[in-house]
């Protein structure tokens, strides 16, 4: 309400000036002019660095669109969109691994214990694709081969659990980022860059009684 008033009371000290025929018209109608500008400003709300960030927090993104730096929001959700599928992918072969791999100390286990254990129908180390077979090559007849399937059976399970985890890493990083994008670009949102950036080289000279006459360049900067 006092906003409107002060437009208000503005708008028609402007009014009557202009039918009184003062000869400083021109000078009263630029003056209610900056006071138009001046209310603009007042009633206009400044750009908030603490909304930006609030709204980056809960909402990826939103930080940026209240930057008006929409093209952004494409490259944020498509990093997300592809970090979730990295975790989705390493997590489920890291599933599929560590499954064979209890399954296999299980069975040579039995094996140690029984040499006459049968061979487990489906196994899940069977369902990994690999160039060789478990249960018809010799190889595998021996504790030297055995042994290193479990041990390969072990570094693949825990290569897809690393990379999982890494991913997680990457998408708290993918978060923090975008945080910081929105506050430091909301702080710089008002501030203004005059169209001239340049800089000047221009020779100067001087007199002096005591060190007589210099001569010297001067370097003027335009920002």
């Amino acid at each position: 309400m006092r906003k409107i008033v002060i437009l208000i009371s503005t708008l028609l000290f402007c009014i009557s000036s202009q039918i009184s025929g003062s000869p400083r018209d021109t000078v009263i109608f630029q003056t209610g002019s900056d006071t138009l500008r001046a209310i603009e400003q007042f009633v206009k709300k400044p750009h908030s660095p603490h909304k930006a960030t609030v709204m980056a927090m809960v909402l990826p993104g939103s930080g940026q669109v209240y930057n008006g730096q929409w093209w952004k929001v494409p490259i944020l959700y498509g990093g997300i969109a592809a970090d979730i599928y990295g975790i989705t992918w390493n997590q489920k072969h890291f599933k599929q691994y560590r499954e064979a791999y209890v399954e296999w100390v299980r069975y040579i286990n039995a094996l140690a214990e029984n040499p006459d254990t049968p061979y487990p129908e489906n196994p899940a180390w069977d369902k990994i694709p690999k160039s060789f077979d478990v249960k018809t090559d010799p190889y595998f007849q021996q504790d030297a081969g055995r042994n290193w399937f479990k041990n390969t059976l072990n570094n693949r399970k825990n290569n897809f659990k690393r990379n999982r985890d890494l991913c997680y890493i990457i998408m708290a990083a993918i978060y923090a980022v975008n945080i910081i994008d929105a506050t430091v670009y909301a702080h710089f949102y008002d501030f203004e860059i005059d169209e001239d950036l340049s800089f000047r080289i221009q020779p100067t000279s001087s007199y002096s009684p005591l060190c007589g006459g210099t001569v010297g360049l001067t370097l003027t900067f335009n920002f």
